[in-house]
């Protein structure tokens, strides 16, 4: 009781609470992109991309009825899967960034927990577009725009791994693990 009422008037509750906050608000906003970009990485061969009025993806599978007609209606055109994906990537990008400079400052488990997700959401996304290529093969456009974000992808899963691979010191770790 009396450390509570020392570390408030030390200000070291509010350090605790800002440091809980912006992880949650990592937290949230991993939970958000996942949401947002798990139909991505379910494209299958033929699978056109398309973007809801909320901001998810959400696949038109090949072979199904008036994929043309729905596609031109909802206004879900080549031109605009190349806008939303850059919009909503440019951004993600930020966040993994954001993410990367965290990990260079702290040896926090929770954020390298989740740097592991973010790692496997990137792979994930990689698969899926790799194959939004191959649905796309004459527009150069689209293309260059799909390469850009697995090069960054492929750069973020090499910063991460070294990131993840750095063991944390002693001095970290629990000090009573070494008693007898």
């Amino acid at each position: 009781m009396a450390f509570m009422a020392m570390s408030k008037n030390l200000g070291l509750n509010t350090q605790m609470n800002f440091q809980e906050q912006e992880f949650k608000e990592m937290q949230d906003e991993y939970n958000s992109y996942s949401a947002k970009f798990k139909e991505i990485g379910e494209l299958e061969d033929g699978d056109k991309l398309a973007r809801d009025s909320s901001g998810v993806y959400y696949r038109h599978v090949r072979g199904e009825y008036l994929v043309q007609l729905r596609r031109w209606w909802t206004r879900q055109g080549r031109s605009h899967t190349f806008n939303h994906l850059d919009e909503d990537f440019s951004k993600f990008m930020k966040y993994l960034d954001k993410v990367l400079n965290i990990l260079k400052i702290t040896y926090d488990t929770r954020y390298r927990v989740l740097g592991k997700k973010l790692r496997d959401l990137a792979n994930s996304l990689m698969t899926g577009l790799y194959t939004l290529k191959k649905t796309y093969p004459t527009e150069a456009k689209l293309i260059c725009k799909i390469d850009s974000i697995i090069m960054s992808l492929i750069d973020f899963k090499t910063s991460i791994g070294e990131k993840l691979e750095v063991s944390i010191p002693i001095s970290q770790q629990r000090q009573r693990t070494f008693s007898d």
